[in-house]
């Protein structure tokens, strides 16, 4: 690998949907381990949008070549890899961008030998928006959801676009507020599936009293009135 200067790098990352700066790099799959190296972690957040519009461009990447093997890689950036595939794998889930997507995280994650172990212990902190450590950066999940918000939905007037940006801001919110079983157990109500018995228990124990306070008119003018104090 070609190790780029800090400004060099901040040079190509808006080639990707991070708009630091303007944009000359081309090279991808280097752009991408070069973001992996830094200590900022600012830049590092930015991973999963450059991430995913590379994916959109790109047929296949080198590392979804068969030949390759994450030992080409840095000893850093093989460390950071698995933890931003997962990160990428539950925003693109959460902002409904296309299961095809999805399905190539989930392949490339499943090469490195901790990857479906390590996803599996970061679902829970990251849909509750709390602080990830990452190789030794601590990383505010709330941020890279931000980010990926701000840089990969950008407000458009294509309508499917418009409904996925909304789609993950709700869920955005939802996070601050209900724990992922309780969401998962709000998404079966408002799709009319049916529920077990101990999740309507659950539902109707715990779920609906959260829902009563939110529908609350006093307490939503109240909410409002203190955010704009």
């Amino acid at each position: 690998m070609n190790s780029m200067t800090r400004d060099q790098l901040l040079d190509n990352l808006a080639s990707y949907g991070y708009p630091l700066v303007k944009p000359v790099f081309n090279q991808q799959e280097e752009l991408l381990e070069n973001l992996l190296e830094q200590e900022d972690a600012r830049l590092l957040e930015g991973f999963p949008v450059v991430f995913v519009n590379v994916l959109k461009e790109k047929q296949e990447l080198v590392w979804e070549n068969s030949h390759w093997h994450p030992n080409n890689l840095s000893k850093k950036a093989q460390k950071r890899l698995p933890y931003f595939l997962a990160f990428v794998s539950f925003l693109l889930e959460m902002g409904k961008v296309g299961e095809s997507y999805e399905n190539r995280v989930q392949k490339l994650l499943s090469i490195f030998s901790n990857g479906k172990k390590l996803r599996d212990s970061l679902y829970d902190p990251f849909m509750r928006s709390e602080p990830v450590e990452v190789d030794g950066v601590e990383f505010s999940t709330e941020r890279l959801k931000t980010a990926f918000l701000t840089y990969s939905l950008q407000p458009t007037a294509n309508d499917k676009l418009q409904n996925k940006k909304r789609a993950l801001e709700q869920e955005l919110l939802l996070s601050e507020i209900f724990t992922p079983r309780q969401k998962t157990l709000l998404r079966k109500k408002s799709e009319g599936k049916p529920l077990t018995k101990t999740e309507r228990e659950y539902f109707s124990r715990v779920v609906k009293k959260r829902l009563k306070a939110l529908a609350n008119n006093e307490l939503h003018q109240l909410a409002q009135q203190l955010l704009s104090a």
